[in-house]
């Protein structure tokens, strides 16, 4: 991809990415229980493209907050573009919902390009791909009640993601596709939310064919993350920012924010500010990774970070503390009126009950072996644990890396057909 390609691509929505690079797009919009709209971004292959005088991506910006549908779809060609794509096949693929990290959102698993990008590996393989949005994310920023000025809209943390965002979206994919199950791929905080939904909702065991964790996060006492060492201190401050200053998004998001990053990191001097944003991935997410193309941090910067609620770092905190993979620590008196003791509650990671496949490398510094190993200890259903083979891997390289479909994707594909 040349220089230009990238700058285009870097004000693009993921939407817009899809279809950039020959893919399908569509957007389904989502309701959750407790009034959220998520948006979340299906990738279909060309080879499902039928003749339609419609655009096949469906794509709105506005949202009708008050509308009395749990779920819906906001296109009115909707049901035509469905019936049309099931008719060529698409309907028969089984769906497979992949989920982002922290501070991320959709675009992560499209920005490396057609037949290289996760979504484009599983749809060349045959799947039915969903790209999920979190609450709070720049694509997931509607709710029935509230805007995001309302203190009240970010009053949620990755335990409420897990609860009632995952639910939501898995019950929608069913019951567009006529499955009966789908498969699961989380990243980081997209596999904390899945243990969530699972220990808290064990229902949904039975619509899950399998799981694959990448860099799995649900214990956190040894990770080596400087930026998270530095941060756990002012845990305790940053809660309290949330209560007293209003502070409630961490890396709040705006739709020409990402055109400024990308602008500044592409004309910047090119050592400087190249090393600048290196440094930083490296900072959070592993030293030594040649994984990382330089040339893509303009496009990297357009979409990323994808902004988060302050509650999802300060559980994040919190957890790192305690050890323990718990709910949310309000104070003993807090506690002790919500769960009915002074402590938070563990998750029971014994309810979940789906295959799992984990993979992990030695150069995250988020997801230390100890933890993931703890991790695996309380899982029932572990059936595969893979180090990715290259030892300088690191947590953003699961995203990006040069070599991920070789190192990485193509085994989740291999493993998503052993389910």
């Amino acid at each position: 991809m040349d220089g230009a390609a990238r700058q285009n691509e870097a004000h693009m929505t993921t939407p817009q990415l899809i279809q950039a690079h020959g893919y399908i797009s569509e957007t389904h919009h989502i309701w959750t229980e407790d009034g959220y709209c998520l948006s979340v971004h299906r990738v279909l292959s060309s080879n499902d493209r039928v003749p339609l005088n419609a655009d096949p991506i469906i794509n709105t910006t506005a949202v009708d907050n008050n509308s009395e549908d749990s779920n819906s779809s906001t296109s009115s060609d909707y049901h035509r573009i469905q019936e049309a794509c099931e008719s060529s096949g698409a309907g028969s693929k089984l769906p497979v919902i992949v989920n982002h990290g922290v501070v991320s959102c959709s675009a992560d698993w499209v920005l490396l390009g057609p037949h290289k990008a996760l979504a484009y590996v599983l749809c060349d393989n045959g799947f039915d791909v969903w790209l999920a949005n979190a609450r709070g994310n720049i694509y997931s920023k509607d709710h029935k009640h509230y805007s995001t000025k309302d203190k009240e809209f970010w009053d949620f943390s990755w335990h409420e993601i897990g609860y009632y965002d995952l639910p939501a979206m898995i019950d929608y994919i069913l019951e567009e596709t006529g499955h009966s199950k789908l498969y699961y791929i989380g990243h980081s905080q997209g596999t904390t939310t899945f243990y969530v939904m699972m220990s808290e909702r064990p229902e949904y065991n039975a619509k899950i064919k399998g799981m694959i964790s990448l860099a799995p996060i649900a214990f956190l006492s040894n990770q080596r993350s400087p930026l998270f060492k530095f941060l756990v201190h002012f845990n305790d401050i940053l809660e309290w920012s949330t209560y007293f200053f209003n502070f409630h998004q961490f890396f709040p998001r705006i739709r020409w924010q990402g055109r400024i990053f990308s602008t500044l990191i592409r004309n910047a001097p090119c050592a400087v500010t190249k090393g600048f944003c290196s440094c930083w991935f490296y900072i959070i997410a592993g030293f030594g990774s040649d994984q990382l193309d330089k040339s893509m941090l303009p496009l990297i910067f357009g979409h990323f970070p994808a902004g988060a609620a302050m509650k999802q770092i300060v559980h994040y905190g919190q957890s790192i503390i305690s050890g323990n993979f718990r709910k949310y620590d309000y104070g003993a008196k807090a506690n002790l009126k919500l769960y009915g003791s002074t402590q938070p509650p563990k998750y029971n990671l014994e309810r979940v009950k789906v295959p799992v496949a984990i993979f992990y490398s030695d150069n995250d510094l988020l997801t230390h072996y100890t933890d993931v190993q703890k991790l695996i200890n309380r899982l029932p259903n572990v059936i595969e644990v893979k180090k990715v083979p290259y030892e300088k891997f690191n947590h953003i390289d699961f995203l990006w890396g040069r070599d991920a479909r070789t190192l990485l994707y193509n085994r989740i594909v291999i493993m998503l057909k052993k389910f």
